[in-house]
């Protein structure tokens, strides 16, 4: 009786810990092999070579050094495919990150070039490369060299199409102020190593940040001074409190104004010379 009043108790705990985390919607299944184009369809492309697809324990085989990265956007798999008109080759990889939010992060850590129409939000170096995101996946196409634009384009929106459709901008990002906000300059992370080229935010996480934290930065101009609004969504106040107390401190390099409201942190990261804004941003964030 006791053996199999054990095995009642382990059992539940399994259940409970592979459980969707409330709030979390469960992703469906989709086979991301059939969204790539095959052969022949889009014209005079063939496959160059086979779908190659990366886990979390062999990506640096792709992407040596550079794994972490990608890590913390809630990587899963990404997919590969290379294809071939006479002397182009075409490579095509689909990122498939935990959730939407993931997938805008990912783009947006690396958004580049100019604005292009597809998915939910997507960006081009015309006749190079195109990369969007749409649902948790993140599409990117680069060729290897110059291509008529809408080649690159047909492929684009063959992925698109097959792809689920839908995908939100996490609820950060909508916390921003508009007002002098510098277009597509948002980067969503959960992680302060996806900001490191933008802010040095002390290298040893002292604003706690992880994967529950939901964080967003974005660059804001005044004139000749320009800024950057750090806000960081906590899963309890109390963490954003330690974390605002940490920036009061002075530990963290070229904070202008610092605050706190319920479980959300907003921080003013600039040169001194642009004291006199700082404050205003920051009311203008937390009212």
């Amino acid at each position: 009786m006791k053996c199999l009043y054990i095995a009642l108790i382990v059992a539940l705990l399994l259940s409970a810990c592979s459980a969707p985390q409330p709030g979390v919607p469960t992703p469906t299944p989709f086979n991301v092999a059939s969204a790539f184009p095959t052969s022949g369809s889009q014209t005079g492309w063939t496959v160059y070579e086979n779908l190659a697809t990366y886990n979390r324990d062999n990506l640096f085989n792709l992407v040596d050094g550079q794994a972490e990265s990608f890590f913390v956007y809630g990587f899963e798999q990404v997919t590969v495919q290379r294809y071939q008109k006479e002397e182009t080759h075409l490579n095509l990889e689909i990122w498939q990150l935990a959730t939407p939010a993931d997938a805008f992060g990912l783009f947006s850590a690396g958004r580049t070039g100019e604005p292009a129409s597809i998915g939910v939000e997507g960006n081009t170096d015309p006749g190079r490369r195109l990369a969007f995101w749409q649902n948790r996946y993140f599409v990117s196409l680069t060729a290897d060299q110059q291509l008529p634009d809408e080649e690159l384009w047909a492929f684009g929106r063959a992925v698109s199409g097959a792809l689920p459709a839908g995908g939100e901008t996490p609820g950060v990002v909508a916390s921003l102020p508009a007002g002098n906000k510098v277009e597509r300059s948002e980067i969503f992370f959960h992680e302060e190593m996806s900001v490191q080229m933008e802010v040095w935010l002390g290298g040893e996480n002292l604003l706690g940040l992880s994967q529950q934290t939901n964080a967003v930065l974005a660059r804001y101009e005044f004139g000749e001074q320009t800024v950057r609004l750090m806000l960081v969504e906590y899963p309890a106040a109390g963490e954003a409190n330690d974390a605002l107390a940490v920036l009061q401190s002075g530990k963290v390099e070229d904070i202008l104004a610092s605050g706190a409201k319920d479980n959300l942190l907003a921080a003013v990261i600039g040169k001194a010379e642009a004291s006199a804004v700082a404050g205003e941003l920051l009311g203008n964030t937390l009212k």
